[in-house]
């Protein structure tokens, strides 16, 4: 470029006299490489690498690394190991049947545990091992609950089983086996889910057109690195020199295998497709596993110490870890063995001469550099989150949307920033509330948590867990910021009312149980005060149920159960309710006018209803109930306790005077 065309700042000219001293450095520096080239000997013996699994994509940075030549670079003889379902890499690198191998975030198990092992780097950022469940199974409740579950042996899918400690389930009630046939056994139903990879096997099962789950410990706040290099501590210290040409090899390899997908899918179907996978198969695997390890935003290889000090710890919140060990061991670290101390001193007094103009250069540039380094660990933390992310403005105005939130509500970043969340994200019903919510957090709290109900563009209706804080203000112009992280809770949502249901209602006939009915009489006295009512309670006993079931059976008994509660049912108020008390005791808590007169035709009618006969297959069957009343008064000195007594009693008298009658209860047990 002519220099008349240009006009540099000083900062430009302070570093071109910085790089003018360069050529200085250039004899010295070639000594230094000379030596340095001394600790890159070629590896005569073979290198054995021990993969987790069969010949896929999964492994594609090994393949291009030792085809497209950067393990022959290094002076490494590379011959990759197939994996399987009875192979367990620590266990192969450990008796020494390999030198390196390929683990996923359990291998901190194993180095808590004192086996001899060094991380030389993650591989995928974020783990792809799914349990894939046949279609009956939708969460780790419902495998725990009846579910068997084949795993691939030792710890190597630890992080499967914290999913159910995570959701409260005490794993030594879960039917876990080490897993044969894998695939056949789920499509045979031999087992009710297996350990899977999101990159592998749902394509199959697509392809077959079979229904399936997916449990994903991601949705349940388990985001743990995927497979992992490493290899023995033994290695690590005695070749330093060949540990870091193989792992600085291996993610050149990569980085070209997630560069050149179509490329590496060719050498797969030529040399390793032991599997028979189809091309669409592989470039599937290949999609799928570029998303999870982000080569974009996080180098391949990266470690962060603090995210490993994190999975320790849940791992330990779950007893699955529970020695203590220092973690510096844990980590890599590149190794140098040469002693270029002279060079050292070389360097430093030839620095020396450039280190004020270098000090003025880096001066100017350090707060910008600073800003930047910022701006992208932001960048990295939020596009890289495991949570659907947000960030909005003033008005409510997106500005940051995250590759989560896109998938998690459908839209993506181009779609909806510029956009109020109110348009779009926040059902009508529920906006004011959430705006409400909003305001105490910037006015009061830095973090606020709050569940609210959020729209998809395909029409469905999430419940997601908002997690909100401000960010610091840069300027004094009062705009603002806020980071928004949501989690789809809408499964646990749904499980916990199944919960609450099952604890509180009787699965035969569908009524409230006895635990609830205790709620139910806790509230009545209120509802009674507030309305001006009557309580009235009725202990309902079958007469004949026993015989039933003992010449018929419980199918019968059952039947009988059903049919009596729906008879019920449909004769009462809507603000009476009936409750199963278990085995063939009901009882009615039923709310009428104050000091009005018992409602003898209801009782009548509902004698009536029940005693009529019920089809049971080629048979008829027919009960009665004995009734026992009681009432309560809001003025009443009597207590609740008192009154189930005196129903009891009255009931005990119905039974006593012939049954298929009421008793109503008033101090000498009268009766009709």
């Amino acid at each position: 470029m002519p220099a008349s065309n240009r006009h540099l700042s000083i900062e430009d000219t302070l570093l071109i006299r910085w790089l003018q001293t360069i050529p200085s450095l250039l004899f010295t520096s070639s000594v230094a490489l000379a030596l340095l080239s001394l600790s890159f000997c070629a590896f005569s013996q073979d290198i054995r690498v021990q993969l987790r699994w069969q010949h896929q994509f999964q492994f594609a940075g090994f393949y291009a690394a030792l085809h497209k030549g950067f393990y022959q670079q290094a002076g490494l003889n590379v011959v990759l190991l197939e994996g399987g379902p009875s192979i367990n890499p620590v266990m192969q690198v450990l008796a020494a049947k390999a030198d390196f191998g390929v683990s996923n975030s359990s291998l901190i198990i194993d180095y808590m545990s004192g086996r001899d092992v060094v991380m030389l780097g993650p591989i995928f950022q974020h783990s792809p091992n799914i349990l894939l469940a046949d279609k009956a199974f939708a969460s780790p409740i419902d495998l725990a609950r009846e579910g068997r579950i084949a795993l691939m042996g030792g710890d190597q899918d630890v992080e499967l089983k914290a999913m159910f400690v995570s959701e409260g389930i005490d794993v030594s009630k879960v039917e876990f086996i080490e897993k044969q046939r894998h695939l056949q056994d789920l499509l045979e139903h031999k087992v009710s889910a297996i350990n899977a990879y999101l990159s592998n096997e749902p394509f199959v099962l697509d392809e077959m057109g079979v229904a399936y789950q997916i449990i994903e410990p991601r949705r349940y706040g388990l985001d743990f690195y995927g497979d992992t290099l490493f290899t023995s501590g033994w290695l690590y210290k005695h070749r330093p020199d060949q540990v870091d040409a193989f792992r600085k090899a291996t993610f050149e390899g990569w980085a070209y295998a997630l560069a050149h997908p179509d490329e590496i899918i060719d050498l797969i179907v030529q040399h390793y497709n032991t599997q028979h996978k189809s091309r669409a198969h592989l470039a599937f695997e290949a999609r799928i596993l570029h998303e999870l390890i982000s080569p974009e935003l996080v180098q391949i290889g990266h470690s962060n110490p603090g995210r490993w000090q994190h999975i320790l710890s849940v791992y330990r919140r779950f007893d699955f870890a529970t020695t203590q060990r220092d973690l510096d061991g844990f980590f890599y670290q590149e190794h140098r063995e040469v002693d270029l101390t002279w060079l050292y001193l070389s360097l430093a007094v030839a620095l020396l001469s450039v280190l004020v103009v270098g000090w003025i250069a880096y001066y100017i540039h350090s707060v910008n550099r600073q800003l930047r380094k910022s701006h992208l660990r932001y960048k990295l933390l939020f596009q890289n989150s495991a949570s659907a992310g947000i960030v909005w403005t003033q008005g409510y105005i997106i500005t940051g949307w995250n590759e989560q939130a896109a998938r998690l509500f459908g839209w993506s970043a181009d779609e909806v920033i510029g956009r109020s969340f109110f348009e779009f994200l926040v059902p009508k019903d529920e906006a004011e509330r959430v705006e409400q919510n909003l305001a105490t957090m910037r006015s009061n709290n830095p973090l606020n948590v709050f569940v609210n109900q959020n729209l998809t563009r395909d029409g469905r209706v999430l419940c997601c867990e908002w997690f909100n804080t401000a960010l610091p203000q840069m300027t004094d112009s009062g705009t603002f910021e806020v980071v928004s992280l949501a989690i789809d809770i809408s499964q646990r949502v749904e499980q916990e009312k199944q919960l609450q249901h099952k604890a509180h209602y009787d699965p035969l006939t569908h009524l409230p149980n006895r635990h609830y009915f205790e709620t139910l009489l806790q509230e009545a006295p209120r509802l009674a005060a507030r309305d001006q009512q009557t309580i009235g309670l009725a202990f309902i006993d079958l007469d004949g149920f026993k015989a039933v079931n003992d010449t018929y059976g419980h199918d019968a008994g059952d039947r009988v159960l059903r049919v009596v509660a729906q008879r019920i049912t449909h004769l009462i108020q809507q603000n009476d309710k009936l409750v199963r008390l278990g085995g063939d005791e009901f009882a009615l808590i039923f709310y009428r006018p104050s000091r009005a007169a018992l409602d003898i035709p209801f009782f009548e009618r509902l004698l009536a209803q029940v005693s009529q006969v019920i089809d049971y297959q080629q048979s008829q069957l027919q009960v009665s109930v004995s009734i026992g009343i009681s009432l309560y008064h809001a003025d009443s000195a009597l207590s609740l306790n008192e009154v189930l007594l005196q129903a009891d009693v009255a009931m005990y008298q119905a039974k006593k005077s012939g049954k298929n009658r009421y008793c109503v209860y008033d101090g000498e047990s009268s009766y009709s």
